[in-house]
């Protein structure tokens, strides 16, 4: 075996998961995953779908390797080759395999609590108590008639549609007691125009289409899970981001074009003035984009700027 310094081992082992030690050189599973990552998603810059699916197949790799830990901790032959390995490598810092080991599970069992409660509990609260600070209004039967519309052309069942009572602009989709409800402020109904307005109407139902509750909440509890490990913290609102650029191109197929899109975020743009998700919704998905200034920042929001969705869009 190779003989690797201790510290890139302990950097590796925290950055990506134990999978390292099954071939004795951390520093290079960490150069391969890093080369691979950064390839492919050159590759595929311009494939929303392409680099969710890299993203989520990182993630679900890093979720594999962190149960192969507490299968070898536990002595459980589930994974034989990490076993085997891993008892080779454990006198070398011992301490810390136990410590990660422990983590790991720890990591788990959050985990699996987070989906619990996400889809046992909040996914069942009515609308009202999942957003206390909004007031929620019946929506005109025109908005009502546009959503049906917008959803049959998507091939889903629409979701109920409810008004928020607010001048500024925004719009989001959750799910709650009732099944999925499409939420729109007033301020957006008076900003847009008709064809703005089913633009970005079809930007949320494709949402439901591209069955993004399901792979953003794997990509939390995964993250959940691998709470030890600071390249989940990039790789979550990554694919945040990556769905949201999708929505905007299934958005522009539905309504047949992606001039009313982009005049709809031009004008929002304008006003910079957004409503965000509030803090305690895990799976809405807003219309807006992020606020954020630095680079560095940018790397931990969930949405695109305004900005980058627009021109991802021209690009199309």
């Amino acid at each position: 075996m190779i003989q690797i310094p201790r510290v890139f081992m302990f950097v590796a082992w925290i950055l990506i998961g134990p999978f390292n030690v099954r071939y004795g050189s951390p520093v290079l599973a960490l150069s391969v995953l890093a080369v691979s990552v950064l390839g492919l998603a050159a590759f595929v810059k311009r494939s929303s779908t392409a680099q969710s699916i890299l993203l989520i197949s990182v993630l679900g790799i890093m979720l594999y390797e962190s149960v192969g830990l507490i299968a070898g901790w536990l002595h459980v032959e589930l994974f034989h080759s990490i076993i085997a390995e891993t008892q080779g490598v454990r006198p070398l810092f011992a301490s810390f395999f136990e410590l990660n080991a422990v983590l790991a599970i720890a990591g788990v069992i959050a985990a699996f609590g987070f989906l619990i409660s996400l889809e046992f509990r909040r996914s069942r609260l009515p609308l009202a108590r999942l957003f206390p600070e909004m007031a929620f209004a019946k929506a005109p039967i025109q908005l009502i008639n546009s959503v049906q519309r917008l959803s049959s052309t998507a091939g889903i069942q629409p979701p109920k549609v409810k008004v928020i009572d607010s001048g500024d602009p925004a719009a989001f989709i959750t799910r709650s007691r009732n099944g999925y409800v499409l939420a729109v402020s007033v301020g957006l109904l008076e900003s847009l125009n008709t064809d703005e307005l089913d633009a970005c109407l079809a930007h949320e139902l494709a949402h439901l289409r591209n069955k993004d509750f399901t792979v953003r909440s794997f990509a939390t509890v995964a993250k959940v899970a691998l709470f030890t490990h600071p390249l989940s913290y990039l790789i979550e609102p990554a694919v945040y981001r990556a769905r949201e650029m999708l929505a905007d191109r299934t958005a522009s197929n539905l309504v047949g074009g992606r001039s009313a899109l982009i005049s709809a975020l031009s004008k929002l743009r304008e006003t910079q003035d957004y409503i965000t998700t509030p803090s305690n919704a895990i799976g809405e998905v807003c219309l807006f984009g992020s606020s954020s200034c630095s680079r560095f920042s940018r790397l931990f929001d969930k949405h695109p700027t305004l900005d980058a969705r627009i021109r991802a869009l021209q690009e199309m």
